[in-house]
């Protein structure tokens, strides 16, 4: 998993999803199942928001520890599990 991040996008190696900054300060996150769409997003949010895709890209095992750190991220962002 690797993210390309640039002063005004971030893409990924292993999934669609990416980000753009569409105004100073303003990212909106396309092709990521919670969030696309979202243009509130500063560029640290835009940046987990793109973690959380690449996760999701890599479907790892249930019992991976990682799934801990999606929790925490999700909860940064704002992503209940309604």
């Amino acid at each position: 998993m690797a993210l390309r991040i640039t002063d005004d996008e971030i893409r990924s190696d292993v999934t669609q999803a990416y980000a753009v900054q569409i105004h100073p300060g303003h990212w909106t996150v396309f092709g990521h199942m919670d969030l696309t769409g979202t243009a509130d997003l500063d560029r640290n949010a835009a940046i987990t928001a793109m973690t959380l895709a690449e996760v999701y890209a890599e479907n790892p095992p249930a019992d991976s520890p990682i799934w801990l750190h999606v929790k925490a991220w999700r909860e940064e962002l704002g992503i209940t599990d309604d």
